[in-house]
């Protein structure tokens, strides 16, 4: 079957869970009217903006046209526990063909609890499923690692165009230093903190975003740490997606500390906006500059990444004219082969 918009002829269901502020569920949406562009009248969005129960879910689906369907799934969005949300999406898979993006998949920093509820939730989806997508080789390995034995599609997270807003001059000293997305115990925000002694008094953190669920504590912690080291720190609260392009081309100096990532919107973010942010050397990373060499700073110690991007902010900008890829219309290119086989 040809792998051309045509060829998806069957009526997809893209089902869409979540409020569209949260990341995966804003990358659903919009992959979801990319489909829909490349293929017209072939993908339907059924968009459920909350949480919803395993008997909403299948009465929505159960309304909606014959064919496969579309999910973007992390477990949090899908249950209030690991396996309640494998109970969610397996009934599903019982209704449609099932073509599955799984986030965040499990690994070994989620802890040795997490780590196995997790696993054992992401292996029953994955089994569930026509067809599984998920975001980088990286999370491919990892979702083998949980004893899942499927065949994987890897479409990358797509990179939006965060470049409409005014940029500042590259050259100009870092007001802060910037870590954007969620607030979660290994984000790394910690590890700024500690490493700020390498940059002038009085320049602190910005943390861009609001705490997980049940981590609400951090905010108070983090502040905590950074008044005994004197130095600022901001936790700013969800960000509308309209002051994005602002912030992230302000004159900041950008980091994303995870060292645990198997795939980035944050990381996306910074780059769609012109920026070449700091990031810890993993196998995400690696893979993530094989694909796009020289879209972000690769280090192996944060103070030292730090002082040479203060002495040079101009380096944390991307090159004028240097593409960023995928977009989001790429990525529903690769979709279109998925869903016609799932629905063939």
């Amino acid at each position: 079957m040809s792998a051309g918009p045509s060829s998806a002829r069957a009526t997809t269901t893209a089902l869409v869970v979540g409020p569209a502020g949260h990341g995966v569920t804003g990358t659903a949406l919009a992959q979801a009217a990319a489909l829909r562009a490349l293929a017209p009248g072939t993908v339907r969005v059924l968009h459920l903006d909350r949480t919803p129960s395993a008997g909403e879910l299948l009465a929505a689906v159960r309304a909606a046209p014959p064919g496969p369907l579309l999910v973007h799934v992390t477990d949090r969005l899908f249950g209030s526990t690991p396996a309640e949300a494998a109970d969610a999406v397996v009934a599903l898979a019982r209704q449609r063909p099932l073509v599955l993006t799984l986030h965040d998949v499990p690994q070994d920093s989620d802890g040795p609890r997490n780590a196995v509820r997790r696993a054992a939730a992401y292996r029953r989806m994955a089994e569930a499923a026509a067809a599984v997508v998920v975001a980088s080789a990286h999370e491919a390995r990892l979702l083998a690692a949980c004893g899942a034995d499927v065949d994987v599609t890897v479409v990358p997270l797509p990179v939006p165009d965060l470049r409409s807003g005014p940029a500042a001059e590259p050259s100009i000293p870092p007001a802060c230093v910037a870590v954007l997305g969620y607030v979660y115990p290994g984000k790394g925000h910690e590890d700024v903190l500690a490493a700020l002694d390498v940059l002038p008094d009085g320049i602190g953190l910005n943390a861009w975003g609001r705490p997980s669920a049940g981590h609400e504590d951090l905010v108070d912690t983090l502040t905590a740490q950074a008044g005994s080291l004197g130095r600022p720190c901001t936790v700013s609260g969800w960000i509308p997606d309209e002051r994005l392009p602002g912030l992230l081309r302000s004159a900041v100096l950008p980091v994303a500390p995870h060292a645990h990532l198997s795939a980035s919107g944050s990381i996306n973010a910074w780059i769609g906006a012109g920026r070449r942010p700091l990031v810890p050397r993993s196998d995400y990373v690696a893979e993530l500059v094989e694909r796009s060499p020289g879209c972000v700073q690769v280090y192996d110690d944060l103070r030292t990444a730090l002082a040479r991007a203060w002495a040079d902010p101009a380096s944390t900008w991307l090159p004028g004219g240097c593409p960023v890829s995928p977009t989001v219309a790429d990525t529903a290119a690769l979709l279109v082969p998925v869903l016609a086989r799932a629905g063939a």
